[in-house]
């Protein structure tokens, strides 16, 4: 069956690939911004189906009508695909992609909030004023604080730069925990973890050669981000980190 299941998932991922691609370039340019959303949504639901994972939501999804910034821990490639397909929204990317031959183009279609590269005493100020400005224009960014991905049993600290933006723009954060678990529900699901000397082509081998797995999202509720940044951090880390030795 393994022998079937592998190269039809490959397939139906390479058609997800080139189906979101050519929607970009040829529809997006005339869709208004929540009809964008709406179509990432969809696609994140059939990349997900096609790599034979089943998404799981928990708690309250947070409303969409305001500004918000969601936080979540950081374990695979699909960790974006999982969110855009419970609450699509908008992430954060380096200004260079922008520039990048037609993924820069795609990447602005789906509505990254590009940051400066910048360096040096003003490098901060410069890096958070695009994320401030999308999350006073009433907007979802998600952020992944810990600035790489882990294998998924524990939470690495949090870099806290970017809370600084939702307390500059006055909006709640809301924690949002990424779990994949093994059939047995609590622990972590190796196959699904894209970390450390894994390449990206392993990672996809790995979670799409297993018979199904899943992910599940567990929207905790918001909270207000405090004048300090590291405060903020603090808290919504412990938060997730309760909840992960909650479930196991």
């Amino acid at each position: 069956m393994n022998l079937i299941r592998f190269p039809l998932r490959l397939f139906l991922i390479a058609v997800c690939l080139i189906y979101g691609a050519l929607e970009m370039l040829l529809l997006f340019p005339f869709y208004t911004p929540r009809r964008k959303l709406r179509a990432i949504q969809l696609w994140s639901h059939r990349v997900l189906a096609s790599c034979g994972m089943k998404l799981q939501t928990f708690g309250s999804l947070p409303a969409g009508h305001h500004g918000q910034m969601l936080v979540c821990n950081h374990i695979s490639w699909l960790d974006i695909m999982a969110v855009n397909a419970a609450f699509p929204c908008r992430f954060v990317a380096k200004d260079d992609v922008a520039k990048w031959p037609l993924i820069g183009y795609l990447a602005t279609q789906a509505r990254t909030v590009y940051v400066a590269r910048n360096k040096g005493s003003g490098g901060n100020s410069s890096k958070i004023r695009n994320v401030t400005q999308a999350l006073k224009d009433g907007d979802t960014v998600t952020l992944f604080p810990e600035g790489t991905s882990s294998e998924g049993s524990t939470i690495l600290p949090f870099k806290t730069g970017f809370f600084q933006a939702a307390a500059d723009a006055q909006v709640p954060l809301v924690p949002v925990l990424c779990r994949y678990p093994n059939p047995d529900g609590s622990s972590p699901n190796p196959h699904a973890a894209y970390y450390g000397d894994i390449s990206l082509w392993q990672s996809i081998c790995m979670v799409i050669g297993q018979k199904q797995s899943r992910v599940e999202l567990h929207f905790l509720p918001p909270v207000a981000a405090a004048a300090d940044r590291q405060d903020t951090a603090r808290l919504i880390r412990g938060l997730l980190c309760a909840k992960q030795q909650e479930l196991g």
